[in-house]
């Protein structure tokens, strides 16, 4: 089904993002309707100059070049049915490059939730922003910093709040190199829900939900994972900067000359670091064993691996999966390029909150074009091929040898597929499937509701 369309509202005159400060309060005053804690003034302003910078420059140079560096790290040959999304993940790629130089102004920080699939709202058709392993279980959010300043994030959370949540503080919004990580676990949220953090280069000294940096700070980037959909939703946050600004608000050609930057490093990052040496560099429908997510940009506290699929009508990638004690574990399947297709009306992932146990507490997931008839299929949303990068997340502290995660794939004919899932395999019919992706959309649409 198609995402819903919010009804359209003025714009606010910002001019720049500076003055979003002023609107921190709306943040945290608390919704009065089903309106989503993402729906603030403060992103709509940023959503609008983000698109107005994507109408003035189309960056045909960066464009150019990213084409031929995913080119080169898919290897020969390409299909006709990856070749046709790659403009579709170029257009992504660039425009999340443009979301994150509207908000990189430590002088002048907001809380901007980018990544993220096309949606209208506001009056504005928000492009798609999605790169590198989006995982449709997530908000990802960003807040820039210096290490020179003393910034407070004050966050409020509803019910239970996300599964699992991090602050990293990162070194470069494109490579993200983590220089410290405040995990969900040591997060200290009061009884009313509310947390407050603060940053500077200064130690903790007793204060709860610290976070020290240091010099070479760019950006806190802020990740809420939900479990269950229908349940969990985003902690609202708004930053303050302690200090007083030492220069007006960046330009557009500011912002611009940022997005430059980031393209040419994405170029490194994403098609040369993830594609290439991350996915395509392994043999087509394996994945090997989860290792620990300390380089190019994935997050430090989870175990990931990384794979790429192919495969045909009459085919299935069968996997197994041990979450190893992880409190949060998903199998998302994204496109050839690694951005994720329709996740609102298509089940293109399953985590551990969505998807049906082994009797041994394991999981089996079917990857397929076509629908097995199983409920935990996780589509191609039609696609023959793709990438996968399955997570782990909340692992035990310690863990004994032969305990931790674990991951297995094979490619069988779905006319075979009852000889090799578990005899308690829970299967649907049609209409229950229609429903399972029904609920899916549904609980989606409240991250963009806006009233």
């Amino acid at each position: 089904m198609p995402s819903p369309r919010s009804k359209a509202k003025p714009l606010p005159s910002f001019k720049h993002s500076g003055v979003l400060l002023g609107l921190a309060a709306l943040l945290l005053a608390g919704p009065t309707s089903a309106a989503s804690v993402l729906a603030t003034p403060e992103q709509q302003a940023f959503d609008a100059r983000a698109i107005q910078i994507r109408k003035n420059n189309p960056f045909l140079l960066q464009r150019a070049q990213l084409a031929t560096a995913y080119l080169t790290a898919h290897g020969a040959p390409v299909s006709a049915e990856a070749s046709s999304r790659l403009n579709g993940a170029i257009d992504e790629l660039v425009f999340s490059a443009i979301q994150k130089a509207v908000n990189n102004d430590p002088d002048h920080p907001g809380v901007y939730w980018l990544n993220a699939p096309p949606r209208d709202w506001f009056g504005l058709k928000v492009p798609g922003g999605r790169y590198s392993y989006d995982n449709p279980d997530n908000i990802y959010r960003t807040i820039p910093v210096d290490g020179d300043s003393r910034y407070v994030i004050r966050g409020q959370r509803r019910g239970n709040g996300p599964s699992d949540v991090t602050f990293s503080l990162i070194s470069n919004p494109n490579y993200q190199q983590s220089i410290a990580v405040l995990s969900g676990k040591d997060l200290v949220v009061a009884a009313d829900g509310s947390f407050t953090i603060t940053i500077d280069n200064q130690p903790a000294n007793g204060r709860i939900n610290h976070i020290q940096s240091t010099p070479e700070a760019k950006q806190l980037f802020v990740r809420n994972n939900f479990g269950d959909w229908a349940e969990e939703t985003a902690d609202a946050l708004s930053v303050t900067r302690l200090d007083a600004p030492s220069r007006p608000a960046r330009s557009d050609a500011d912002i611009v000359a940022d997005v430059r930057t980031n393209l040419n490093e994405s170029t490194l990052a994403y098609a040369v670091g993830t594609l290439g040496l991350k996915t395509y560099i392994n043999p087509v429908n394996t994945l090997p064993q989860p290792s620990s997510s300390a380089t190019l940009g994935t997050l430090v506290t989870q175990a990931s691996t990384f794979g790429h699929f192919r495969l045909g009508d009459d085919e299935a990638l069968l996997v197994t999966v041990d979450t190893g004690g992880a409190g949060y574990f998903v199998l998302p399947v994204t496109d050839p390029w690694t951005v994720s297709v329709e996740p609102d009306n298509h089940q293109v992932s399953l985590n551990n909150a969505q998807a049906v146990p082994d009797a041994d507490g394991s999981y089996t997931f079917v990857i397929s074009p076509k629908d097995p008839g199983v409920f935990n299929w996780v589509e191609t949303a039609g696609l023959h091929e793709g990438t996968l990068m399955p997570r782990w997340q909340d692992l035990p502290a310690a863990a004994t040898a032969g305990s931790g995660p674990a991951i297995a794939a094979r490619v069988v004919k779905l006319a075979d597929l009852p000889h090799y899932l578990p005899a308690a395999t829970r299967y649907v019919t049609p209409a229950e499937r229609q429903q399972q992706r029904q609920a899916r959309a549904d609980a989606y649409a409240q991250r963009i509701a806006t009233d």
